[in-house]
């Protein structure tokens, strides 16, 4: 096990999050593919450099990497991938074409940065965003602080034409009426979007008609400057791929899962930051920076008290345990091997593996088989079915607790059975309590996107959708079976479910096996 941490990326969130560690004492590594890596103060900086493969687990990552050619290896702690994002203007959706006077906000910033009067002072200068693409508040934010230094010390007139103006983030709102203060002029659009004409001598033309006066106006800028659409790093695909990270539906190195939230992925041990996770402003940055380096000088506490274990005898080698396991707890050796550093114990491997060859304690058939014996009433009144809910912990059970708080009133022959996951309730688990003369089964999950095994409750659905058939097939009512999702905020709605499904299990009469 070592404390060392490598830090992929060399922007500011990655050199805010390096500075950081070394100053609480931390050893660090930095790598960047880029030519030069400004964080002097780490261990080792390693610039033109590339991430090769990633084996074993949080405390221990093997890392090789290649260096203009030269394969170097190290052994960390941690990971944090600090990439920075990529800025594309957005030329063609305005059928505009770059040239002195049609310029990118990126281009706008630099001559900002360079101070160049020559080429913005008095100038007349038309920002066009999110008319024909949905903006971002952070695009939104650069146009606008690039409008006060325009008004400030330029002494340019400034207008916006925009769509849907994105004022959610972080101080837009109060940024918003600044600029307009400053003497910025927004022009919105509904339904009727600008005439756009570059022409080749006289420039860009902008013709609309004004949503409140009903005119027709025309704008001649000096300068057009377009909006930008922001892109995950080119190497982030390949990070992921090589870590084994899910991505969002952007391609950003965090699934959509509030479980991820602020800088969790799906590893232990490794985390994403900054622009590598979402588009992100300067001061979301400097917050991810700082969640990065808590995250890595003080880990997760919840760690689970025993992992998956493999039978070698029964392992068959079909690889359906390495394949599933959500957390890439599963290394390959002679035969899948779990590192219990890395299992959640979501149960998701011993459900799936066809040979029964994974097993976690807690979640084995008999020791399921017991839970349910433990809720069958001794004296079975027929008028109060006998109903099994497997919950899973962090969304059901809490549910279920918080209707108890709450009075609402649930079943009097409800039994809980509570899991790790839903993912983890097996085929044998259902069989197992209908056997055990249950009226009806349960089997309550996440919402998608809330999962913390990310698809534990799609495996759970699948699961429960495919025995739902093989009851209707041999002729008992498939309807003694229903999946639901819940979050763990949702104290009436687990009593509506529960309730709801006694009902239906009345109205059914008592299961043919309880008899």
């Amino acid at each position: 096990m070592t404390d060392k941490t490598l830090v992929i990326g060399n922007g500011p969130c990655a050199r805010s999050i390096a500075e950081a560690l070394i100053t609480q004492g931390a050893e660090v590594i930095v790598a960047t593919k880029k030519d030069s890596a400004d964080i002097s103060s780490a261990e080792k900086v390693l610039s033109n450099t590339k991430l090769v493969s990633c084996q074993d687990s949080a405390g221990s990552f093997n890392i090789l990497m290649n260096r203009n050619g030269e394969e170097l290896s190290e052994t960390v702690g941690n990971v944090v991938i600090a990439e920075e994002a990529v800025r594309e203007p957005d030329f063609s959706s305005y059928e505009l074409t770059p040239s002195p006077d049609v310029i990118s906000l990126s281009r706008l910033t630099g001559l900002l940065s360079d101070g160049k009067s020559d080429e913005l002072s008095g100038k007349k200068i038309v920002f066009l965003t999110g008319l024909a693409k949905e903006s971002s508040p952070v695009i939104l934010e650069d146009i606008m602080q690039s409008c006060l230094r325009l008004q400030s010390n330029f002494h340019a007139q400034t207008y916006i034409l925009t769509k849907n103006l994105k004022v959610g983030g972080n101080g837009l709102e109060a940024l918003y009426r600044t600029t307009r203060e400053a003497g910025a002029v927004y022009v919105k659009f509904t339904d009727v979007m600008p005439e756009i004409r570059q022409e080749k001598d006289t420039g860009v033309a902008l013709t609309f008609t004004d949503e409140i006066t009903g005119e027709k106006l025309r704008l001649s800028p000096d300068i057009t400057v377009v909006d930008e659409r922001i892109f995950p790093s080119e190497d982030i695909a390949e990070l992921a791929a090589l870590l084994e990270l899910d991505t969002d539906q952007n391609g950003f190195v965090q699934a959509d899962n509030v479980h991820r939230i602020s800088v969790l992925t799906n590893r232990k041990g490794i985390f994403a930051a900054g622009p590598s996770r979402s588009i992100h402003s300067p001061a979301d940055q400097v917050t991810d920076a700082g969640n990065a380096v808590i995250s890595v000088l003080k880990p997760e506490a919840d760690q689970p008290e025993t992992a998956a274990q493999v039978n070698k005898g029964l392992c068959v080698r079909c690889l359906t345990c390495y394949r599933v396991c959500p957390y890439r707890a599963i290394i390959l050796n002679a035969r899948p091997f779990v590192v219990p550093e890395a299992c959640e114990q979501c149960g998701i491997c011993t459900a799936e593996c066809p040979a029964h060859a994974v097993t976690i304690k807690e979640l084995t058939r008999d020791e399921i088989s017991d839970q349910i014996i433990k809720g069958i009433p001794q004296k079975k009144e027929t008028t109060t079915p006998f109903l099994v809910a497997f919950c899973c912990r962090r969304s059901a059970v809490r549910a279920k607790a918080l209707a108890s708080c709450m009075g609402h009133t649930l079943p009097r022959g409800l039994r809980i059975i509570e899991v790790p996951c839903a993912g983890g309730v097996s085929h044998e688990h259902i069989f197992s309590a209908f056997q055990n003369h249950a009226d009806g089964v349960l089997v309550l999950t996440c919402h998608e996107g809330n999962c913390h095994s990310e698809r534990g409750n799609i495996h759970a659905r699948k699961r429960t959708d495919h025995i739902s058939g093989i009851l209707s097939e041999t002729g008992f009512e498939s309807e003694r079976l229903l999946i639901r999702t819940l979050a763990s905020n949702m104290a009436k709605e687990f009593a509506d479910i529960v309730n709801g499904f006694e009902k239906t299990i009345l109205d059914l009469g008592p299961s043919s096996l309880s008899q």
